[in-house]
């Protein structure tokens, strides 16, 4: 019998990544699910076979990389990661508050960084695996209110391309 390959998601909320999850789920894979919502983690949990939920904040960087590790102890070493962890903030410059910034490239672009250090080690020795980065029109252009959002949008999707 083969062995399931392993796809990791971040930011397993009500949308996208509980969608990717099930899709991935329904194809096949264990799956990783991270996000830092217990309940509903637990409850796609008991949905979805083979499948499990880490509760993390993507922002906790030391967290972030324990999750990594038990996440290759209990399922694998992930083939497939997909980085839709994502916090913005809508407002004008002047009304918002520049730490803001800072908590949003944390999560939407750092945390990418540290996964990437997880778990591409894996993959270059399996000589197979791919990353996946969410991402929307506010990675490739400035839009109205997004003075805390679209740069690190923008840097995400050019670190996904480097």
């Amino acid at each position: 019998m083969k062995k399931k390959s392993v796809c990791l998601i971040t930011g397993v909320g009500d949308g996208t990544g509980a969608h990717t999850a099930r899709k991935f789920s329904r194809s096949g894979y264990k799956v990783a699910m991270i996000a830092r919502n217990r309940n509903r983690l637990k409850k796609l949990e008991k949905e979805l076979q083979d499948s499990k939920a880490y509760i993390c904040d993507v922002a906790n960087i030391k967290k972030l990389q324990d999750v990594c590790k038990q996440v290759k102890l209990d399922l694998g070493a992930p083939e497939i990661l997909i980085h839709n962890a994502v916090k913005g903030n809508f407002e004008k410059l002047l009304d918002g508050n520049p730490e803001w910034l800072e908590e949003n490239f944390r999560i939407n672009t750092t945390s990418l960084m540290y996964l990437a250090h997880s778990l591409l080690p894996d993959m270059i020795k399996l000589k197979k695996g791919v990353i996946i980065v969410t991402g929307n029109t506010a990675a490739r252009r400035g839009i109205a209110n997004t003075p805390y959002f679209a740069p690190t949008k923008s840097a995400q999707r050019i670190l996904a391309q480097s």
